[in-house]
């Protein structure tokens, strides 16, 4: 089987779209086109809790099943993807903090034939020798966004046929242009051939190159690990296990860039709304992540899902989460986040949305919640990208014998109303955007057990009111229309 490697030879030359395989990719603005990318060296997921290998000590332990990428390490530098940092932190590692998400497929020109499979850890069907009954999903979206911010490396879409990826890219911070930072990152993780590369590149709204393009020479990376997985034909749905391709070992590779690596400078970066792979036929993908602190995919939509409930409870130390849909369009999945204080969140995992018509039921379980209070929220993600906030679930065991605060109407048009309890000089009423920007915040008056907050300013979309006393936090979205 013919397989994308991480790290490869780069080189500038002019001509096809190329789609993103999972590398990450870094390129310093001062460097002259003409240049290598450069290989991640050093890896760090949590498959079986903790995994950490590198090009120089490779770890004889081989992930067989979903792990997600927690840091990798690209140009001597170690970066978190924003995954896990608390578990980074408890096993003493030093690094960058970092938000890496995997990039949404828009499009795929080639043809799948039997040649393409979806490589799934040798552990992920719950089989450890032989196909599983009924068959693992189908869908090659699928398994290039599944797991924790779509990080999953124990998933893969393996020889993706000649032809064009492309993932539609939003909203460049030039800031982030030739700063040193990863914008990319690519995978390789199955086994690359010969020669054989693919080229990358970013497109205008008209396809037209914006920058220059970069051919990867898979076969000139090093491998930083390996693992272990079975290999099912996408062809057929459901997908089969034919022999040969059961608990089979391939290396793991990735590479990074920045962005001016593409030729993006601060004078054509308005221009760019697509990355494009132009694939040889043997990449073999796990996920192609972008830096969310370099593209923003926020959607101008306030709510391109339209739920009907989502709510939570405990049962037994768990919290028990459920939601349910009554309009879906070209939603790509769900990522459930959890706070401690209700503003930073992180993500836990992903549910991949089903897009029927009608009601659509969903659920999950955080088998570990935090002490104390819990707050959780949806991250709704449609197929080109761009996102929306579900409403704010907080869970608390002592929660019910505390006021909480509550506010009406909403939707809401010029000004909100907030009952709450009788303030003694220390609460606070703020207002914040959807991307967490502090629009408004005021004191309640002393005594006083109803607040009103004039709203007219604020623009139609999604908003999130906190209050706090001192003590106590209730956090509430509220739209305005």
């Amino acid at each position: 089987m013919k397989m994308k490697s991480l790290i490869a030879l780069v080189k500038v030359q002019a001509t096809v779209p190329v789609h993103l395989p999972k590398v990450a990719i870094f390129l310093s603005f001062f460097l002259p086109i003409l240049s290598f990318g450069q290989a991640v060296t050093g890896i760090i997921t949590d498959y079986n809790g903790f995994w950490k290998t590198s090009a120089s000590a490779v770890n004889p332990v081989k992930p067989n099943n979903s792990h997600n990428l927690l840091a990798f390490t690209y140009n001597g530098v170690q970066y978190s993807t924003g995954v896990n940092n608390d578990l980074l932190v408890s096993r003493g590692e030093t690094f960058t903090t970092g938000d890496f998400w995997s990039l949404p497929v828009a499009s795929i020109s080639g043809t799948i034939n039997s040649n393409t499979k979806a490589g799934l850890g040798a552990l992920y069907d719950g089989v450890s020798n032989g196909p599983s009954n009924p068959a693992p999903e189908w869908g090659i979206s699928t398994y290039l966004t599944d797991g924790i911010k779509g990080l999953n490396l124990g998933t893969c879409i393996a020889n993706l046929p000649s032809g064009t990826m492309s993932f539609s890219i939003q909203n460049i911070a030039p800031s982030s242009i030739g700063d040193g930072i990863p914008d990319i990152l690519v995978t390789q993780v199955a086994d690359p051939t010969g020669n054989s590369f693919d080229r990358y590149e970013f497109t205008d709204a008209g396809n037209a190159r914006v920058g220059n393009y970069k051919d990867i020479v898979f076969n000139n990376i090093s491998a930083i690990g390996n693992w272990t997985a079975d290999f099912y034909d996408v062809k057929n749905n459901p997908m089969t296990l034919t022999g040969g391709f059961t608990q089979t070992d391939r290396p793991l590779r990735l590479w990074a860039a920045d962005l001016s690596e593409l030729g993006i400078t601060a004078a054509n970066y308005t221009q760019i709304k697509h990355f494009v792979i132009n694939l040889c036929g043997n990449s073999d993908l796990a996920f192609v992540a972008y830096n969310n602190r370099s593209v923003n995919f926020q959607s101008q939509s306030a709510l391109p899902v339209q739920y009907s409930f989502f709510k939570g409870s405990l049962s037994a130390g768990k919290s028990m989460l459920s939601w349910q849909t009554v309009s879906e369009k070209d939603a790509s999945h769900f990522i459930v986040e959890r706070s401690q204080d209700g503003n930073s969140f992180r993500a836990l995992d992903s549910v991949a949305a089903r897009n029927g018509n009608g009601v659509n039921d969903y659920s999950y379980i955080d088998a570990r919640p935090s002490a104390g209070s819990n707050y959780y929220r949806l991250k709704q993600v449609d197929n080109d990208g761009r996102f929306s906030y579900s409403s704010i679930v907080r869970l608390d065991p002592a929660a019910q014998s505390r006021p909480v605060a509550r506010l009406y109407p909403n939707p809401a048009k010029d000004r909100l109303h907030i009952d709450h309890p009788a303030a003694a000089g220390r609460e606070t009423i703020a207002v914040y955007s959807q991307s967490g920007i502090l629009m408004q915040q005021q004191q309640p008056a002393r005594s006083a057990v109803q607040t009103k907050i004039d709203i007219h300013t604020l623009k139609p979309g999604l908003y999130y009111l906190v209050f706090q006393n001192g003590e106590e936090k209730t956090v509430q979205n509220f739209l305005v229309n």
